[in-house]
């Protein structure tokens, strides 16, 4: 039977099960969407857009209303590692990583990560979109994708006191050339800038990286203030994310329906009309609750998998499309030998230094310092959604690599480039990223690192001192050349999947690492920031040679949880999954997958706002908008 958890007497809107175990057409749905999260819900509430089309979205969290651990900005990071949130996923233990196991969290709510992440809605630059293209993911491009970057947002052209030093300030006709006025996204500047802001980026400035006003038209390279997923506009405050957007927009239709705390464990899939392709009927279900009963949601036209890069693989496997020697291996019947399912995954590594600065500086500290201060803006933002607890504020810079490692350094790096591209046995795929990542080392096009600037400490391994303020600095690889995977781990649905993302495992990665984790110090040691620095937190200042940095490097490394490329829209022949026009698993008729996964290559800027464009395009697809 069904267990309703929400309208339980009438149905007003949306009707949300928590489980479904029971037979009937009541269970049979025009498209069946597995997974509520970022790219799941702009799919479900776009296809149900059309009255007479029937929508099912099977989502294994629950839906977080009026959750601060969600909404709330200044809490960013806090929900991880949290049951009720997170998946809590796990790498296997990195070998170049000192054999340590890196966290993987992944949403596990209506809205998906979109609901977990540190909100930062930014875009890479043209020419990484134009490479999917050149891969051969047709039709996907920086031109294709702007539309619906602008479709999935509205927000305000930013004020005067809101551009950074050196920055010229843009028109609004400009803005909104690449800037959407009706989305349902509302990301937003921040409200409130500490003063530790413009002396890092005049220390950037100085550095040879300017100040970029827009890096949304195209050119994401430079330093830059950051738009956040945050409303100020409607729910004035809280994070703006797809379960609190699309899900909302959505929510009162009768033909949508929403399966919380449900996991899918299985596509359904049967010989189609042609004797070449499949097609998936049904997804096979167990409630997450203490009846862990069991069911099937029906599809009469498609079902499409957005459970993300680490799901929609894994899924891919226990339904029997994948690599026949690993489904063999596991007791899987083979019905679609593909063995690009789970491979090529990429991640951006995330290394984290902090800085004591003088504690006249105004930063997030002030949180744990000054108890009075705390109370004043928790009760703030209780009443009117403003203050510091409104606000997450980040610059980003993002250079390319030739600004910050000497000449005699970058000719090294394009030498390891040129021998992993002549390796024999390379995948095609692999081989022609490699041959366009050679070629972004030298390029002042593409940022190569990224710094992410943090008014503030208890990031790091090393605990603040109490009283004291602090500058944290993230540093993160956008372009790694490893490449990890994800397989089955047992062939129980519930286990999860062995997720490999073999970190640093080529060594011109952990060299770029190397080289950008030591700009940080030249950064702090630049004016004017350089004049607020007390000292060297973590590491400390003792820190120094190319062992110490590679020491603390395989030690702390992390990720900013950024996986991709598990299922790429690539052809067949060099490992693809999907086909890139329509999206559909290759060998079958009505089999879609709409996430990250099929990313081919990653690009230098944090993927939520391109996971929701391509949601936005992948949706008019399925509609018969773009042929």
């Amino acid at each position: 039977m069904f267990w309703l958890i929400a309208l339980a007497t009438q149905v007003l809107c949306t009707v949300v099960y928590a489980s479904s175990a029971s037979s009937g057409s009541h269970r049979t749905f025009d498209y069946v969407v597995v997974g509520g999260g970022t790219a799941g819900l702009v799919v479900a509430a776009r296809l149900s857009e059309d009255p007479h089309t029937t929508v099912a979205v099977i989502e294994a969290g629950t839906h977080h209303v009026n959750e601060p651990l969600v909404d709330t900005p200044e809490f960013f990071g806090q929900a991880i590692g949290n049951p009720n949130f997170d998946w809590k996923f796990t790498s296997v233990p990195q070998s170049a990583l000192n054999g340590n196991v890196v966290a993987q969290p992944r949403g596990k709510m209506l809205g998906g990560s979109s609901g977990l992440n540190f909100m930062a809605w930014d875009r890479a630059s043209a020419t990484e979109y134009d490479a999917w293209e050149k891969l051969g993911a047709e039709g996907w491009n920086w031109n294709s994708l702007l539309p619906y970057f602008r479709k999935t947002e509205t927000i305000s052209a930013p004020t005067p006191e809101q551009y950074f030093p050196d920055g010229p300030q843009v028109s609004n006709k400009t803005f909104y050339t690449f800037h959407g006025r009706d989305g349902p996204v509302q990301p937003s500047y921040n409200v409130l800038y500490t003063n530790i802001t413009d002396p890092f980026v005049e220390a950037v400035n100085k550095l040879g990286i300017p100040t970029n006003s827009d890096p949304y038209e195209g050119n994401a390279t430079g330093i830059f203030n950051l738009e956040m997923a945050v409303d100020r506009v409607k729910n004035v405050g809280k994070r703006s994310y797809a379960a609190s957007t699309y899900y909302n927009i959505s929510s009162d239709r009768p033909n949508l329906t929403v399966y919380l705390t449900t996991q899918a464990t299985k596509v359904n899939i049967v010989s189609g009309a042609s004797s070449q392709d499949l097609r998936a009927v049904s997804v096979d279900v167990v409630a997450l609750n203490s009846t862990g009963t069991n069911g099937t949601v029906y599809a009469r036209k498609e079902v499409v998998l957005s459970a993300g890069a680490f799901q929609t693989p894994h899924l891919l496997e226990l339904s029997g499309i994948g690599n026949k020697s690993i489904l063999e291996n596991a007791g899987i019947k083979t019905l679609i030998d593909l063995p690009g399912v789970g491979e090529n995954l990429q991640d951006h590594t995330l290394l984290t230094q902090d800085f004591e600065i003088i504690n006249t500086t105004f930063t997030y500290d002030i949180l744990r310092n000054d108890q009075t201060y705390l109370a004043e803006q928790q009760a703030e933002y209780a009443e009117n959604g403003t203050g510091i607890f409104a606000s997450a504020q980040f610059a980003l810079v993002f250079p390319p690599l030739k600004t910050i490692v000497s000449d005699a350094v970058l000719s090294n790096l394009q030498g390891q480039a040129e021998e992993l591209i002549r390796a024999s046995g390379l995948p095609a795929l692999t081989k022609a990223q490699y041959e366009i990542q050679q070629g972004w080392l030298d390029t002042a096009d593409v940022g190569h690192v990224e710094y992410i600037m943090f008014p503030g400490g208890g990031v790091t391994a090393a605990s603040p001192t109490p009283g004291a303020t602090y500058l944290t600095v993230y540093m993160g690889n956008m372009h790694p050349f490893s490449r990890g995977t994800v397989h089955l781990n047992f062939t129980n649905p519930l286990t999860p999947p062995a997720i490999d993302p073999k970190y640093v495992d080529k060594n011109i990665d952990l060299q770029v690492v190397l080289e950008g984790t030591k700009f940080v110090r030249q950064i702090a040691q630049t004016q004017p920031l350089a004049s607020l620095i007390v000292n060297a937190h973590e590491p400390s200042s003792n820190v120094t040679t190319d062992d110490e940095w590679l020491d603390y490097i395989k030690t702390f490394m992390g990720t900013v949880y950024h996986p991709v490329g598990t299922a790429a829209m690539v052809s067949r022949e060099r490992g693809g999954v999907v086909d890139p026009k329509t999206l559909k698993v290759y060998g079958t008729s009505n089999l879609r997958v709409v996430d990250a996964s099929v990313i081919p290559m990653l690009i230098a800027a944090h993927p939520q706002s391109t996971v929701y464009a391509i949601a936005e395009r992948a949706s008019d697809i399925i509609r018969g908008l773009i042929r």
